[in-house]
């Protein structure tokens, strides 16, 4: 994959977290969960090359499918453990953060893929 094709999905991608982080958190909570959408960011940036979004003969939707099923085993497959400057709210927020970033992808991928029924 080029580098300008995985720069495109990465800054769109990076675009999609920023519009949704709470840049005026007033809680650990809060604040764990933008950490967990940086976390899902750069998951998906380590990983974009693992990220087929061309084209293909695969539906739309069912490539969508796959991908976001990808990228949730990624974000499934990471263990927080508490350190001593993370609050359990902290740590809750973490991995809220990660279930609001599979939203994000499903609506970032909506825009990347067409959907074909």
């Amino acid at each position: 994959m080029t580098t300008e094709k995985i720069n495109s999905p990465v800054k769109k991608f990076r675009r999609y977290i920023e519009m949704n982080k709470d840049h005026q958190a007033y809680s650990d909570f809060k604040e764990g969960i933008n950490k967990g959408l940086d976390i899902a960011r750069y998951t998906f940036e380590e990983n974009v090359d693992k990220f087929s979004l061309s084209f293909s003969d695969e539906a739309g939707a069912v490539k969508a499918k796959n991908l976001q099923d990808e990228f949730s085993q990624l974000l499934d497959e990471i263990v927080l453990t508490k350190k001593p400057n993370c609050s359990e709210e902290c740590l809750d927020g973490i991995y809220m953060g990660f279930e609001v970033s599979k939203k994000i992808f499903e609506d970032f991928l909506q825009e990347a893929l067409p959907v074909e029924n």
